[in-house]
């Protein structure tokens, strides 16, 4: 997170009154230990500072109940809100951790529990959350934090998609005039969600939004939709962004069609790392995502890559191999390609040691899989001056078995 916004100075004169005022900014548990830790700092200012970054710098809220009531409270007192350097939305849901269970066993959460109201797909309902009192305190820069962070938690019976998940994050960023640095969606667990922005302050209130952005985790739905929020909103609007790893949710599932915003997509920024996993495209797809970085991209990765449409590995790995000359690594992790995967890509030839003479085998990693006949190495990576020709030399050793 960004240290372009420091923790303000305490406030010189702090009596026993301001200090319950203050503790009630926090859920009900912490509010005993806050007004003990005051009361034992007395008049140092730098113990006080201390206290009061440790208790209010990571503000935790579902925008729901009492949770709300402290957020409106938070809007009137200004020097304990800057103190707030993160904001983190989630509800009391956590089924998740009993999904062992048979449902008709779960324990239900508590009648005082926030737990967000869903629409029939499974996006939060924002219109009955506390999500325009957020938004209107981002957008005045009454809260200025450095990273805003959503948990999205659903159960076994009823997952939703990332993106899906990710229509609350849309509803806050969307007119709270916020610069966005870093931004992740994906998924933690197979019921969590994780969708989180890194913040520069500096630049917050400017219409800045993804124009600065310089590093990108998205996971999108499976069926590569074209009308894609964050898809558009990142791959197509950021031209500052240097890092990418893109996956797909369920990518196992039918993925019919390469959408227009990879192939058609002539605003690709010039990356220097690109991380492809748990996706299925053809050559052409990632050539394209691609097509600005050919002096820029230093580092490369594939993991759980099937490619399709008659593509292969061998040719798309020589190719990169040809065309990016200032790489610096690459990693190359149980690839497959044909349809739905039916052949996976072993680099044996690897283990011979007229294929990769020194220097190239100094950086040089596999994983070796079975014996006899049926040894393989599913996985390489390489990090040295020599990326390059060693890509080259790996690509000419990728062979595709049949899976049985």
């Amino acid at each position: 997170m960004s240290d372009l916004n420091p923790s303000p100075p305490a406030p010189r004169l702090v009596s026993a009154a301001m200090v319950d005022e203050w503790s009630h900014l926090l859920p009900g548990p912490e509010r005993s230990a806050f007004v003990g830790a005051c009361t034992e700092a007395g008049a140092d200012e730098g113990r006080l500072q201390s206290i009061l970054g440790r208790f209010f710098s990571t503000w935790k809220t579902s925008l729901m109940a009492d949770d709300l009531s402290r957020l409106q409270m938070l809007a009137t007192y200004v020097q304990i809100r800057d103190y707030v350097k993160v904001i983190c939305l989630e509800d009391d849901f956590d089924w998740e951790f009993e999904e062992t269970k048979p449902f008709r066993e779960q324990t239900p959460p508590p009648e005082s529990s926030a737990i967000w109201p869903r629409h029939e797909d499974g996006q939060v309902a924002a219109e009955a959350l506390g999500v325009g009192l957020l938004k209107a305190m981002l957008a005045a820069q009454q809260l200025r934090p450095d990273w805003l962070e959503i948990r999205d938690k659903r159960s076994v019976r009823a997952p939703s998609d990332p993106e899906t998940a990710a229509i609350l994050a849309r509803n806050i960023l969307d007119g709270a005039d916020l610069a966005v640095t870093a931004f992740i969606l994906r998924k933690e667990s197979p019921m969590t969600t994780i969708i989180a922005a890194e913040l520069s302050a500096e630049h917050q209130g400017q219409g800045t939004g993804f124009s600065i952005l310089r590093k990108a985790d998205l996971c999108l739905s499976h069926n590569l939709r074209a009308d894609s929020y964050w898809a558009d909103q990142i791959l197509l609007h950021a031209p500052a962004l240097k890092e990418l790893s893109l996956s797909f949710w369920r990518p196992h599932l039918h993925m019919p069609h390469t959408p227009p915003f990879i192939l058609d997509n002539k605003a690709w920024p010039a990356l220097e790392k690109l991380e492809l996993s748990m996706t299925r495209l053809s050559a052409p797809s990632i050539m394209a995502i691609l097509s600005k970085s050919e002096q820029s991209l230093t580092g490369i990765s594939f993991r759980l890559t099937t490619l399709d449409n008659n593509s292969t590995w061998a040719e798309l790995l020589s190719r990169i191999g040809n065309e990016f000359p200032h790489l610096t690594w690459f990693k190359l992790t149980h690839l497959s390609e044909g349809p739905i995967g039916k052949s996976q890509i072993t680099f044996l030839d690897l283990d011979k040691d007229s294929v990769v003479i020194e220097p190239y085998k100094t950086g040089l990693k596999m994983l070796r899989k079975g014996s006899a006949g049926t040894k393989r190495i599913p996985a390489v990576e390489y990090a040295g001056p020599d990326a390059n020709h060693v890509l080259r030399i790996v690509a000419e050793c990728a062979v595709a078995r049949s899976v049985n």
